[in-house]
């Protein structure tokens, strides 16, 4: 894949929305260290997502939105900050759906919101939460974009995006243009 540097040739971005590839260092989960994500995709350690340029590629006031799910919230939470944010509130997603998990049934994933600078509450109207049926593995709910997309902070990138929308610079393996050699 091209490197995120690569991609974004300098553009800074006031919103960036990012699902990394979490790597779950649990044999109990599956059996071995390649069961659920690892099976479907590659996944990244906490380190590898963490030393992401993302500080580079933010302005100096913008906003992250990143998902993560319950049992690696420390994980998250480290990264967000590693990548130069400060927490401020959730979004939560419950799935339509049995769900996977071994201490139990995740049904839930969480969305990170921090910011970074001098960026003021949304003050939206709406609840934190959405609750649809899953789609594709790790696919997140179409209705989140909408959300992000009324805050009206532009430019906008999405990290580890599976596909193009308007609008929207988007750096992923499943991206065709910005697949090529290294992650970082």
């Amino acid at each position: 894949m091209q490197s995120l540097l690569e991609y974004t040739k300098g553009k800074r971005y006031r919103l960036i929305y990012a699902d990394p590839p979490w790597s779950y260092r649990n044999v109990k989960t599956g059996g071995s260290l390649k069961s659920g994500a690892a099976q479907k995709y590659p996944v990244m350690s906490v380190d590898e997502i963490a030393s992401l340029p993302v500080p580079a590629i933010s302005m100096r006031d913008s906003v992250l939105f990143l998902w993560a799910t319950v049992p690696l919230l420390p994980e998250a939470l480290h990264v967000m900050k590693s990548w130069g944010f400060e927490y401020k509130t959730a979004f939560f997603w419950k799935k339509k759906s049995f769900g996977l998990g071994y201490w139990f049934r995740g049904v839930i994933e969480v969305c990170l919101i921090g910011i970074k600078g001098n960026i003021k509450p949304f003050r939206m109207q709406i609840p934190n939460f959405i609750e649809t049926k899953p789609g594709r593995h790790s696919e997140k709910p179409k209705e989140m974009y909408v959300i992000l997309e009324k805050l009206n902070l532009n430019p906008k990138i999405e990290l580890f995006a599976r596909e193009r929308r308007a609008g929207w610079d988007a750096w992923g393996l499943e991206v065709p243009d910005t697949i090529q050699k290294t992650l970082i």
